[in-house]
C-alpha cells in the first residue's frame, strides 16, 4: 500500500476519492449522450443498426454506474491501492461496453470509435507510471479483435452505409486509432508528469519559504523578548530621573534626558510590534474578546492615549460623535486596528496640522475613517504601506526610527476579520485610511 501511495504523492485519499466522483458524473454525459443519438441515428439518418442492443447496452451502463455511485458513497477507501483498483475497474469496463457500442454501431467504419481516447487522456490524468500505456494497449486490442472479426465474417457487421470497407480502408482506420491513440497517451502523460514535477518544485518552495517565515518569526520573538525587559527598564530609568532630577538640571540636560525617554518609548513601540505581528500570525495565540459596548464611546475611550500623544505634539485631536449604536464587536483586534492607525496619523502630522477618527454603524457594517493633514503618500508608494517592514521615503526622513510593521499588522487583522481596509492619500496633504468590517465578524 505504501508503494502504490508513493505513486501518486500529489493525491491523498480525499482527494483522489474526488477524481472518482468526477468520472462517475462524466459517465452520465455519456449515457444522455447514447440515449439521444439512438432516437437521432433511428429517425433522423434512418441507419440499419441493432438500436434495441444498443438500448440495452445502455440500459447496463446506467446499472453500471449506479452500482459504482454505491461504491463511492457508502465504501470507505482504507488505501490507495482499492481506490485505484476500483477506478481502473471502472475504465477497463467502460473499454468494454465501449467495444460493444462500437460494433453495434458501424464498427470502424463509425466515427466515434475515438471515444476510446477519451478514457486513454482519463487514464493519463489519473495514474503515472506505465498504467495509461497499459489502458491504450487494451482499447487498441479490442478495436482490433472486433475489426478483424466484422471483417473476417466471424460476427456480423452493422454497416452505416451499406457499403463495405477495403482492407486498405480499414488498415488505414486502424493505424491512424494506433497513431492517434499512443500520441494521445504520451502527449497526455508527459504533460501531467512535467506538471507534477512542477508542482513538485511549487510545494517545496512553499515549504521552504514557510520554514523561513517561521524561523524570522521565531528569532524575531526571541530577540524582542530579549529586548523588551532591559528597554522598559532603561525606560523607567529615564521617567524617574526626568521626574527627580527636572528641575535640578540645566535646559540642555533635561532636553536630552526627555530625548532619550522618547527614543526609548520609540524602540519599546517597536519592539512591541515586532512581538505583536508574530504572535497574530500564530492563530492559536490570537485571543478573541467579544464585548457588546457603545462604539462610539469605546472608541474615545481606547483611544485616549493617542489625545495625550496628539496634545504633546501639537496636533488638533478629533474624534466622531461620542455615542452611537450598541454593537458586538472584537474589542482586542479592533483596539489593534484603531491604535495603529491613530498612531501613524499623529506621528507624520506637523505641528498645527490635524486627526479626525470619524466611526459609522450601519445595518451590515461597521468601522473607522481615520484622516490626517500630514505629510501623505506618494502615488507609487501607496500599494507599498501594508507590506512587512516598508516605510514610505517622506516616513523616514520624519521618523527614522520605525519597524513598517503596523500597518501590515492592521491589514491582516482586518482581512482575518473579513474586512476591508482603503488608503487615499496625496502627497503633503494627508492620508484617509477607510476600515470597514462586517457585523459577521
Amino acid at each position: 500500500m505504501e508503494d502504490i501511495g508513493r505513486l501518486f504523492p500529489f493525491y491523498t485519499l480525499k482527494t483522489f476519492r474526488q477524481r472518482i466522483g468526477w468520472i462517475i458524473n462524466l459517465r452520465w454525459v455519456a449515457i444522455f449522450g447514447i440515449l439521444t443519438a439512438i432516437p437521432v441515428g433511428k429517425y433522423l439518418f434512418t441507419f440499419s443498426i441493432p438500436y434495441d442492443r444498443i438500448t440495452f447496452l445502455a440500459t447496463l451502463l446506467i446499472l453500471f454506474n449506479l452500482v459504482y455511485i454505491f461504491i463511492y458513497k457508502y465504501f470507505s477507501f482504507k488505501s490507495f491501492l482499492q481506490e485505484v483498483v476500483f477506478t481502473e475497474a471502472q475504465i477497463l469496463v467502460d473499454f468494454i461496453l465501449i467495444s460493444f457500442m462500437v460494433h453495434y454501431s458501424g464498427g470502424i467504419e463509425n466515427p466515434f470509435y475515438f471515444l476510446y481516447i477519451v478514457h486513454i487522456i482519463i487514464s493519463g490524468v489519473l495514474f503515472q507510471g506505465i498504467l495509461p500505456f497499459v489502458n491504450t494497449v487494451f482499447a487498441s486490442l479490442l478495436l482490433t479483435v472486433w475489426t478483424v472479426l466484422e471483417y473476417s465474417g466471424k460476427v456480423p457487421l452493422y454497416s452505416l452505409n451499406h457499403l463495405r470497407f477495403s482492407l486498405s480502408h480499414v488498415l488505414i482506420s486502424l493505424i491512424a486509432f494506433y497513431v492517434l491513440a499512443f500520441a494521445s497517451a504520451i502527449v497526455i502523460v508527459d504533460f501531467i508528469n512535467r506538471y507534477r514535477r512542477l508542482k513538485a518544485i511549487i510545494d517545496e518552495k512553499s515549504r521552504l519559504l514557510e520554514m523561513t517565515i517561521n524561523e524570522r518569526d521565531r528569532i524575531f520573538r526571541f530577540t524582542a523578548h530579549e529586548l523588551k525587559s532591559p528597554i522598559t527598564t532603561l525606560k523607567s530609568t529615564l521617567s524617574v530621573l526626568n521626574s527627580i532630577y527636572a528641575d535640578k538640571i540645566d535646559e540642555e540636560a533635561r532636553n536630552l534626558l526627555r530625548r532619550a525617554e522618547q527614543r526609548a518609548d520609540q524602540i519599546l513601540d517597536m519592539v512591541k510590534d515586532m512581538i505583536e505581528i508574530t504572535r497574530y500570525r500564530r492563530t492559536e495565540e490570537e485571543v478573541v474578546k467579544l464585548e457588546k459596548v457603545d462604539f462610539c464611546k469605546w472608541l474615545d475611550d481606547i483611544l485616549e492615549s493617542q489625545k495625550v500623544f496628539a496634545k504633546s505634539k501639537g496636533v488638533e485631536f478629533e474624534i466622531g460623535p461620542v455615542s452611537c449604536a450598541m454593537v458586538v464587536i472584537d474589542t482586542n483586534s479592533l483596539s489593534k486596528i484603531a491604535i495603529n492607525l491613530v498612531n501613524n496619523a499623529v506621528r507624520y502630522t506637523p505641528t498645527g496640522g490635524k486627526v479626525t477618527v470619524t466611526p459609522f454603524v450601519n445595518q451590515r457594517e461597521y468601522g473607522i475613517i481615520v484622516s490626517d493633514t500630514g505629510i501623505g503618500i506618494a502615488r507609487d508608494e501607496i500599494d507599498k504601506v501594508f507590506e512587512e517592514f516598508y516605510r514610505a521615503k517622506n516616513a523616514k526622513e520624519v521618523e527614522r526610527l520605525g519597524t513598517g510593521l503596523g500597518l501590515s499588522l492592521v491589514k491582516q487583522i482586518v482581512e482575518r476579520l473579513g474586512g476591508d481596509i482603503k488608503v487615499e492619500s496625496r502627497l503633503g496633504e494627508g492620508s484617509k485610511f477607510t476600515v470597514t468590517l462586517p457585523f459577521s465578524s
